[in-house]
Order: C-alpha cells, then sequence, then structure tokens
C-alpha cells in the first residue's frame, strides 16, 4: 500500500486528487495504452526512449524541476481509497493509467535518482472518458509560439551564441534606414505579411556558421552587408516583375539565403565590392526567373526555386564560333 497527502477536486461530475509523489514509485504502477501495441482499445502514441532519457539528463544535469502535472487515471486495480486529507493506494502493475506525461514519467527509469512529482489522478473513468480526456488535453491546449521563446531566450540565460548573434542581425535588419525589411519583421509571433524571427533564423542559420557573416565580428558590419544583399534582392524581385512573391515570404527569403555564400564569393571575385550596386548585379540574371510560379511554402518549392535560380546564377555562355 502507498500514501500521499493529496487534495480532492470535483467539478462537471469529475473527480481527481491533486498531489505529489515519487516519480519512481508512480512508475511502478503506472501504464500506457499505446496505438501501436493495441490497434483496438490503446490511444497513445508510443514512447519515445530518447525524449525520456533526454528529460533525465535535463532532471540530472541541469538540476532543475518539472512544475505540470502528469495526468493520471486510477484503475480498479489501484483501490484508490481518499480519507482526511490522504489517498492510498495498491502498488501494483497496471493501477495507473497515464493520460498525460508519459515521457516525464518513464524518464525516471533513466535518472540517476528520485524525483518527486505533481499529479492529477482522475477516479471512477470509463474508457470513454479516458480517451475523451487524452484527446482534450492534447487538442485544447495551444502551445507557446516557437518565436515568442525565442525572443524571451535571453531573458532566461539560456540562448546559444548563435541565437544571440541571429537575434541581433534580425533587430539590425527590422530597425536599419533602406532595409526592405523594416517594419516587416515580427520578433514574437507570426504575422501575415511579416517574418517571424522563427523563419529568419531559419534562412540566415546556415551564412552565420559558414562563410562571410560567420567570420564577421562587427554586428554593424554584418548588418549592413546583409541589408546591401536585402535590398539587392528586393530590386531583383521588383525588376522580375514579380507580384505575389517578396522578401517576407519565407520561400523566397530562404531561396536567396541559400545563395548568399556563392553569391558573395562571386562579387567580390568580380568587383571586389559588396555594395548593393554590385551585389545586384551579380543577382541579374535572376531579372528572368518567374518568382511567383513558386508557389506555396513547402520544401519541394523552395528546393526548385534555388535550383534554378542558382543555374540561372552558373549559366554557360553559349558557344560561337568566333570563340574557337
Amino acid at each position: 500500500m502507498a500514501r500521499a497527502k493529496a487534495f480532492e477536486v470535483e467539478y462537471n461530475g469529475f473527480t481527481f486528487y491533486s498531489a505529489v509523489i515519487s516519480g519512481r514509485k508512480l512508475l511502478k504502477s503506472s501504464f500506457v495504452s499505446r496505438r501501436n501495441e493495441d490497434s483496438k482499445h490503446g490511444f497513445n502514441r508510443a514512447l519515445a526512449t530518447s525524449r525520456a532519457r533526454e528529460i533525465a539528463r535535463y532532471l540530472d544535469d541541469e538540476q532543475s524541476s518539472i512544475p505540470t502535472n502528469v495526468v493520471l487515471s486510477a484503475q480498479v486495480e489501484a483501490n484508490l481509497r481518499f480519507s482526511r486529507g490522504y489517498i492510498e493506494w495498491d502498488e501494483r502493475d497496471g493501477a495507473f493509467l497515464v493520460l498525460d506525461g508519459q515521457h516525464r514519467l518513464f524518464s525516471m527509469a533513466y535518472t540517476e535518482k528520485d524525483y518527486p512529482f505533481m499529479v492529477a489522478i482522475y477516479a471512477g473513468l470509463s474508457r470513454e472518458e479516458e480517451v475523451r480526456l487524452f484527446i482534450d488535453i492534447n487538442t485544447k491546449q495551444k502551445g507557446v509560439p516557437p518565436a515568442l521563446l525565442l525572443d524571451i531566450k535571453q531573458l532566461a540565460g539560456v540562448e546559444t551564441s548563435i541565437e544571440e548573434r541571429l537575434r541581433r542581425l534580425f533587430d539590425y535588419v527590422g530597425t536599419a534606414e533602406g532595409s526592405p525589411l523594416n517594419g516587416f519583421l515580427s520578433p514574437a509571433a507570426t504575422k501575415p505579411g511579416t517574418v517571424s524571427r522563427v523563419t529568419f533564423n531559419a534562412a540566415l542559420k546556415r551564412v552565420m556558421e559558414a562563410g562571410i557573416l560567420a567570420q564577421t565580428d562587427s554586428d554593424d558590419d554584418r548588418g549592413r552587408l546583409v541589408v546591401n544583399y536585402l535590398r539587392a534582392a528586393d530590386r531583383i524581385l521588383r525588376q522580375s516583375g514579380a507580384q505575389s512573391s517578396s522578401l517576407t515570404r519565407a520561400t523566397v527569403l530562404q531561396a536567396f539565403f541559400e545563395l548568399f555564400n556563392e553569391v558573395v564569393d562571386a562579387t567580390l571575385r568580380n568587383h571586389h565590392s559588396l555594395k548593393e550596386h554590385q551585389i545586384e548585379q551579380t543577382l541579374s540574371p535572376l531579372t528572368n526567373l518567374d518568382f511567383d510560379s513558386y508557389g506555396g511554402g513547402n520544401r519541394p518549392s523552395k528546393t526548385k526555386l534555388v535550383a534554378d535560380m542558382r543555374a540561372k546564377l552558373t549559366e554557360a555562355p553559349r558557344l560561337t564560333s568566333s570563340m574557337l
């Protein structure tokens, strides 16, 4: 028999108990009804061992905490009782069905020590009610936008060095005079007609890790080069006659930065300068491209656009008799 201090909560005809219980104690008595193991009655996703191990490392190495509830449904085998502020249950296999938090709970199999978990234990649920609650938990809750998480990482002191450089570049590009993206960057959310921090980072991360931007120490110099490149790309888009394609479209922005290092190298080789006009000359073959024909924001569209842009930029001259 096991025992823990708990609060009884009743509403809308449901009863659950809120308690703090040893993770390893819970693990011994808990199970998951997985769809891949029971195609007729199972409903939860398969356990990702790598995710459970990742949580275990987080608890052991970072000595942090996970304050969110693990949600359980007491089964008949638990023989759950509540009296005078305590719950009691029989510790046996199949006592508790895990409705939410299986990876948190199963991380206890890999941690160096035991950790307490906040739990909400439902009592008296039918299987239909258990599945409905599982669906509600996984559809009604709305996660924090990835752009907001990136925007506040610096406040938590967990921003990586590349994220820090990208954040400063994002701020520069979004406020620099003459930048085509001035006023069109959205730091903490995804908004129509703007570039979110997530999209910006996806477009520029690779060129910030290798190439001229990675080797530049000055934030201002990095910012000025990127703005020069964006201004040149923006003029190319306008000259191409594009109506629905602009630098605020993720596919277009990412495609231009896929070619950034190649364009910079060619511009330096041919013009010994990285001013807007010289970059525009390097990009000029792209004015014959129909950017609007690359619809959608999926990967195949971007891959095809990059391939066609690269082909235009590296197009070999036609062989004529006079050359021989």
